[in-house]
């Protein structure tokens, strides 16, 4: 009996050393098989932790002691927060996203989304924004995108460089790259009256402007309806509206409609539009517009106490741009 115990001894001996063999082959497998993953993690886990100094470069202006961060495949990302301030403007958390402008939004993105927003128009981005070291960041290719002007990173000297936006009567937004406007933010002419309405039209434009005196202001505001609130070019574009004209959402895109006129022959109902100076003086972004209201006087919101008439004195006319009539 003891001599057949042996072979079978044996034999269950070899079949503990074969599982476990397969055992460890499995799991050397399951090993190769999520490496990947983890390298794609490790990926984004150096990133987060390479947070340098780096420098914003815009015309002649240099800015140093930037947050940013490089990724294992060189590109590098930016606080979206730094990203506004390059342009003259400021960031504003939306509940779904973020908005950078002045007094109203130019342009809209959210984190893991690579679908932005510039002013009406879709832009898809290269890479969605994400947060980087507990900062919602964008990457320079991205911001090249959304902003239709390049932004280039030298890694040996840690600058990224801002070729300044020069907004102007005859400039565009598509500034060269391969974009196309929404159907929702083309100029559209409502009752074949774009661009010939008259004095009369003028009078009643401002007439319900005034009407609007005192209502609040809110950068990115929605629908009057839906809000009673307005920024600045949802205001233009809602009285507009109702003579009869069309306009985009943003100061930005109603800056590329209609015929240029020069501040001496300012009519009332021009549209006036500003940049905001800051210490990238290189950048000149429409970020904001009024209306004229003739005798020196302009229609507009932008803060406190929201729609107000203001003289378009020296303050504004130093950082006004151009005027473009639509009437």
């Amino acid at each position: 009996m003891a001599k057949e115990k042996r072979p079978q001894a044996a034999r269950r001996a070899a079949l503990k050393a074969l599982l476990a063999a397969s055992a460890a082959l499995a799991a050397s497998c399951g090993t190769q098989a999520e490496r990947p993953y983890d390298e794609a993690r490790m990926k984004m886990q150096q990133v987060s932790q390479q947070l340098e100094a780096g420098t914003i470069v815009v015309g002649k202006t240099r800015v140093t002691g930037v947050p940013m961060a490089t990724g294992a495949d060189g590109q590098v990302w930016l606080p979206i927060e730094h990203a506004a301030r390059a342009l003259n403007m400021q960031v504003r958390e939306l509940r779904d996203g973020y908005a950078i402008g002045d007094t109203d939004a130019a342009y809209r993105l959210r984190l893991g989304d690579r679908n932005a927003m510039s002013g009406g128009r879709v832009v898809q981005l290269p890479s969605a924004p994400q947060s980087i070291g507990g900062k919602s960041s964008v990457s320079a290719e991205s911001l090249t995108a959304l902003l239709e002007t390049p932004v280039r990173w030298n890694a040996q000297s840690r600058e990224l460089r801002f070729t300044p936006i020069q907004d102007s009567a005859k400039s565009s937004t598509q500034r060269g790259i391969s974009m196309q406007m929404s159907e929702t933010s083309r100029p559209q002419t409502i009752g074949g009256r774009y661009g010939t309405l008259s004095a009369a039209d003028a009078d009643k434009l401002l007439s319900l402007a005034r009407r609007f005196l005192g209502t609040p202001y809110d950068f990115g505001s929605g629908t009057y309806e839906s809000t009673k609130r307005f920024d600045c070019s949802s205001f233009t574009q809602y009285v507009f509206e109702k003579v009869g004209v069309s306009l985009p959402r943003t100061s930005r895109e109603q800056g590329q409609l209609g015929r240029s006129v020069s501040q001496s022959d300012l009519q009332p109902g021009d549209l006036l539009f500003f940049y905001t100076p800051g210490r990238f003086d290189s950048n000149k972004v429409v970020g904001h517009v009024s209306i004229f209201a003739g005798n020196g006087k302009m229609i507009h919101t932008y803060g406190d106490p929201g729609v107000v008439i203001d003289e378009f004195n020296d303050y504004w006319k130093g950082r006004f741009l151009f005027a473009k009539r639509v009437l």
